[in-house]
């Protein structure tokens, strides 16, 4: 794994044509999944806004599906 904020101005990945950024697995762009974080608002001035994408292999890794169950279950209302 390599570090974006070392390779790059510090302001996250832009969209890949293939790869993880957490394991670096080569990957199709239409099987990445973005992953968009944004700081609190108390937590600004410390931490920025932050984009990545990753296989689904890391995305498991990190619970995300987890996410996509509040997901369905707001689209089904």
């Amino acid at each position: 794994m390599k570090s974006v904020e070392r390779t790059r101005d510090g302001t996250g990945d832009a969209p890949r044509s293939q790869g993880c950024y957490r394991c670096d697995r080569g990957v199709a762009p239409s099987r990445l999944f973005r992953v968009d974080i944004k700081p609190p608002e108390p937590l600004e001035a410390e931490y920025r806004h932050s984009v990545r994408y990753c296989c689904p292999d890391c995305a498991a890794a990190m619970n995300l599906s987890e996410f996509s169950e509040a997901v369905k279950k707001e689209t089904r209302r």
